[in-house]
């Protein structure tokens, strides 16, 4: 029987992918209302540029309306931000929204009764360079401002049919080159924040990992079971806690030397790991000495594994065909123990177990 853990590159890159997408979207909510309400301030300034360049009644009276829904919606937004679960939905409501504006940008620019071409490409200069400023995915970005500058470009055709043919390609390329650099330091600032959260994943691994057998750090075992314990006294739920300890590791270090002893810890670990749930914990508490950590489990059955799992070390033999065994304590939380007292009062059972020949489970 294989113990040995094969760890998937790819498994991997999507479980960091899905957790940079959570941290994106935790990042970009953090910021509060200004993500909304500066470009809400923005649609409504220039309804003043709109009351220049509007000769007809009508036409200004259907750009305030649509301008005035437009800028309420914003608002839905910005009082119904906290309820967006995922960077998906973010970014398919950022790019919509987005989508909208650019559309009322360019049907104002086919109501004004004189539009001003190098005023309007302005304005779609500044409409890029918001797009591109408003968090988002990078490729809805670009595909977001592609299809707005070659949308404004057919219409300033349509519109203004007699425009200087020079004038005409100088807007087309200043946009081009504003897309072109928005795009490359987006990219870029894409990339940096990627970075910076992976290394930050590292150091938390770092901090919360014991660097031999990748088993939870003591520190980290100690947080980690305050909020569980907490959580299942609030739920009603047991919580159970055994305290193992590798039978004479020292003759094994001795004996074989240490590199054999660190293979047989991380192997322990490995094989406690094969037969706990995705939510028990596994901790190196000392040299020699692992916390296994059950929230939701009583102590006849967190004892039933412990027993599997003394077993399974016993009965298969590690490298070097060397034999190896572990005694456990196991205790069960109740209203008056906390964390400390639970691993004292393991850490006793843990013992009675080597007086009482090792390779045994003892409870409480």
């Amino acid at each position: 029987m294989s113990y040995i853990e094969v760890s998937d590159p790819s498994s991997v890159k999507r479980a960091l992918q899905r957790t940079y997408v959570d941290y994106r979207l935790k990042h970009v909510l953090d910021s509060g209302p200004l993500i909304f309400v500066l470009p809400a301030v923005f649609n409504l300034m220039m309804l003043f540029a709109d009351f220049a360049n509007m000769h007809s009644q009508i036409s200004w009276i259907i750009i305030l309306s649509v301008r005035l829904i437009f800028t309420g919606l914003l608002f839905v937004l910005m009082f119904n931000s906290k309820k967006i679960r995922s960077f998906h939905a973010y970014s398919i409501i950022i790019t919509l929204s987005e989508a909208l504006y650019i559309g009322i940008f360019l049907c104002v620019f086919f109501l004004y009764s004189n539009p001003d071409y190098y005023i309007q490409t302005f304005g779609i200069i500044t409409i890029i360079l918001a797009v591109f400023l408003i968090p988002n995915r990078w490729t809805n970005m670009l595909i977001l401002v592609g299809a707005s500058g070659i949308a404004f470009l057919i219409s300033a055709k349509i519109i203004m049919p007699g425009i200087d043919t020079m004038g005409y390609l100088a807007g087309a390329v200043y946009i081009a080159i504003d897309s072109a650099l928005c795009a490359f330091f987006a990219w870029n600032r894409q990339k940096a924040q990627r970075h910076e959260y992976e290394v930050r994943q590292e150091l938390s691994k770092l901090s919360s990992t014991d660097h031999l057998t990748q088993a939870m750090t003591r520190s980290k075992l100690e947080e980690e079971a305050e909020r569980w314990m907490v959580f299942c006294r609030r739920q009603g739920l047991p919580l159970s806690l055994a305290f193992v300890d590798v039978d004479d590791l020292k003759t094994i270090n001795d004996r074989d030397g240490h590199l054999v002893g660190d293979n047989v810890l991380t192997e322990i670990v490995i094989r406690m790991r094969s037969i706990l749930r995705k939510s028990d914990i596994v901790s190196r508490w000392g040299g020699d000495e692992f916390i296994m950590l059950l929230p939701d489990s009583g102590l006849a059955k967190t004892v039933e594994i412990s027993e599997t799992i003394r077993q399974l070390i016993e009965k298969e033999p590690f490298a070097s065909n060397i034999s190896v065994t572990c005694s456990f304590g196991v205790v069960s939380m109740d209203t008056q123990l906390t964390f400390k007292t639970m691993i004292r009062s393991a850490d006793e059972l843990m013992y009675a177990s080597k007086k009482l020949g090792k390779n045994r489970v003892e409870q409480i």
